[in-house]
């Protein structure tokens, strides 16, 4: 089947479409020139940032013309990745696949990615259980918020993150961010931070490291990493001292979770949490006084091993003070990738069908067997969730599929992960610039990046956008969801995957989510070009949903289900632990960030003063910190924001934080890997060591980039 790329005619004008990077989604309209983007210009009329874009936003259109942007398929031959044809590259498709489909679909995976827009993620999740027909599909998206989608299903029914606007963040008069940067994550948000404060609201940053938002907050409560949720039950514990329980609707596991609250008294909470008692009691004051208090957890909250619990936590308190769901009050998530709301609702997860549907439903089951045309025994039942997924690469997989992720750096135990990798015999990778992922493949197909084709994302308040095409792909780059078409046919088995046109495959996705709990059925390209919607849409005449979370809620009964989370007691108080993050320049796992010269970042290890002095230690002085599971060095930073118990690593980089996290400790819930919580040993280098290493990562902190090999 393989096919020259179809050609895009630029539009006249500017073409209005959607950031590349986080969740806010802004929009922003591109300026285009020949074969160039010139200008990037935010435009007020986004319904979501109100003309503000961050600096990567407007840092975007660089990526379009980095040197080493993907244009050819390239095929691993004696050693190095060599350019071939298209037809080259499918036939190793063809000889490496069929063979192991015909004996074993299940040695064959499939790794998405949480930037990959609606109707990719519908796509691979249906050529994996069509096609391939393998259980083994999952995504990085495992690794964002996964944690909050499994307490919010497990709770009511549904995970739309955010089920109320944006906008309305600025009613509250209380917000607590758990665990959430948002001034370096998500930064268009902080108008409505601004929004609440100038109402006279009060800003609370709950996290170890006082970071910009904190700073803008006005507030900090700087508990232990991993301890989020101890305080979520300390304040339910003084909330029902004060007599402030009034469930917000009649709900199941009630008198269970009030119960376990009785545990866990303000000096066990204080104490276990590292804070002061007289914090807690004020913000437990604060807590009962407000009329819309609003709760916002990040990946600080949520990357545990324990992180449904931990999030379990904060909604029963939302829940049972009679605030979720209320309009500038309750509990929302913050979700972090591109499109990691709808990456979530259409396929990509091991268990899941489009429109949010249950792949262990038989109902669901049937209803998309009969619309792919194919019989509901066909379907395999769920296989490994993502982190496993990885770990049985070169075992029980012989062959992977990876669209648009790159686990070598963003996995958590990233060595062993990078192993794992390493065993298969056919790694397939589909991406447009060289990933440390795509430099282990056995064959990368060059993708297409942002501006270069149509589709739809959801952005973290459930808002579904147009993203508009604005180039053509470079060289022989194709479209994504021209690839895995090409691979389908490559395989022999083209059923179900032949558009004459993008928008085929478009109004196949929207019919696709009919019935389901994120139905978007009642889109269409058109519509969308007139506003935006938050889903469920129903149908074309009927309005978008707003608000998600009030009752009755879509549960077997129409009622909520609490559940008392669990917690292990925390590590000894002397213990270090490493906690990760994310940098205001930076993006997940740098592949694009990492290049742009307009984002430059330095990769330090962030310590307190109190506990360099203790080391003995000279700000910038090389440093070893290690694992059970790794170790990597690194230059200090010294931050007095920093609890003295607590050290801080960036993610983005190759060989530094991933390869010191655990790969082993996961959420049973949420099959979560644990990021946020690593115990860990601080090391001196010897000074002969510490010289040799400045001189071999000398740009370490910028690019660390190697050449694909040629």
């Amino acid at each position: 089947m393989s096919q020259a790329p179809a050609q895009f005619t630029p539009l006249d004008g500017p073409v209005r479409t959607t950031c590349p990077y986080c969740a806010v989604q802004c929009n922003f309209d591109l300026h285009v020139s020949g074969d160039r983007v010139v200008k990037v210009a935010p435009t007020k009329a986004c319904p979501v940032a109100k003309g503000t874009v961050c600096k990567k936003g407007l840092a975007a259109a660089a990526d379009l013309t980095q040197p080493e942007r993907l244009t050819s398929p390239l095929l691993r031959h004696g050693g190095e990745l060599v350019p071939v044809s298209w037809a080259e590259a499918m036939a190793y498709v063809r000889d490496a696949l069929t063979p192991l489909l015909a004996e074993r679909p299940s040695a064959v995976g499939v790794f998405g990615s949480g930037s990959l827009t609606n109707e990719k993620a519908y796509l691979l999740g249906k050529f994996a259980r069509v096609a391939l027909q393998t259980p083994h599909i999952d995504y990085n998206g495992r690794y964002c918020m996964s944690s909050a989608a499994a307490a919010l299903g497990r709770t009511v029914g549904l995970d739309r993150g955010l089920g109320f606007p944006l906008s309305d963040i600025g009613l509250s008069d209380l917000i607590l961010l758990v665990g959430a940067n948002i001034a370096e994550t998500l930064p268009p948000i902080m108008q409505y931070l601004s929004a609440a404060k100038h109402r006279g609201g009060i800003v609370y940053a709950i996290d170890p490291r006082a970071t910009t938002t904190a700073r803008v907050a006005g507030h900090h409560l700087a508990p232990r990493p991993g301890t989020d949720g101890i305080l979520a039950l300390g304040l339910l514990h003084l909330m029902k001292n004060m007599g402030r329980i009034l469930p917000t609707a009649p709900a199941h596991g009630m008198v269970e979770v009030l119960a376990q609250a009785d545990l866990y008294p303000p000096q066990r909470v204080a104490h276990e949490c590292g804070i002061k008692e007289t914090e807690l009691l004020l913000l437990a004051k604060r807590y009962a006084e407000a009329t819309k208090p609003l709760i916002l957890t990040g990946r600080g909250a949520e990357q545990h091993a324990h992180g449904t619990d931990t999030v379990q936590a904060w909604l029963n308190l939302s829940f049972l003070s009679g605030h979720f769901g209320k309009a500038g009050g309750g509990y929302g998530t913050l979700t972090g990738q591109g499109n990691g709301q709808g990456g979530r609702e259409h396929g990509q997860k091991n268990d899941q069908l489009p429109g949010g549907r249950s792949l262990r439903d038989s109902k669901h089951r049937a209803e998309m067997a009969t619309f792919w045309g194919v019989t509901p025994e066909s379907l395999p039942q769920p296989g490994h969730s993502a982190q496993n997924l990885l770990r049985v690469c070169g075992s029980e997989l012989e062959a992977l599929i990876v669209v648009g992720s790159n686990p070598v750096v963003s996995a958590a135990g990233a060595g062993q992960i990078t192993d794992h990798l390493k065993a298969l015999k056919h790694l397939i990778v589909v991406d447009f610039l060289p990933s440390e992922t795509a430099r282990l493949a056995t064959l990368v197909l060059p993708g297409a990046m942002w501006c270069e084709e149509e589709g739809t994302t959801t952005n973290l308040e459930g808002r579904v956008q147009r993203r508009r095409q604005a180039l053509n792909p470079p060289g022989e780059a194709k479209a994504d969801w021209q690839i895995i078409c090409e691979l389908a046919w490559a395989i022999g088995r083209p059923h179900g995957f032949t558009y004459a046109h993008f928008r085929d495959l478009q109004e196949e996705f929207f019919r696709a989510t009919k019935g389901g709990k994120a139905d978007y059925s009642g889109l269409s390209a058109d519509r969308l070009d007139r506003a935006s919607a938050q889903w469920p849409i129903k149908s074309a005449s009927a309005p978008d949903t707003p608000y998600a979370y009030a009752p009755t809620y879509p549960t077997t009964d129409g009622l909520a289900t609490l559940h008392p989370p669990h917690f292990t007691a925390p590590p000894p108080s002397r213990q270090l632990l490493l906690t990760t993050g994310r940098l205001g320049n930076q993006y997940q796992s740098g592949t694009q960030t990492r290049r742009n010269a307009a984002l430059r970042a330095e990769n330090t290890v962030q310590i307190h003063p109190e506990t360099a002095r203790e080391y003995g230690l000279k700000e910038g002085e090389i440093v070893t910190i290690r694992t059970s599971h790794g170790e990597t060095q690194l230059p200090t930073q010294f931050s007095p924001n920093i609890r003295p118990d607590t050290l801080f690593l960036p993610f983005h980089w190759p060989e530094t934080a991933n390869l010191l996290t655990n790969p082993e400790l996961i959420d049973p819930h949420s099959h979560m890997p644990s990021f946020k919580a690593t115990p860990v040993e601080l090391l001196r280098l010897p000074a002969e060591s510490a010289a040799e290493h400045r001189g071999k990562r000398a740009d370490f902190p910028f690019f660390a980039v190697v050449p694909l090999e040629k």
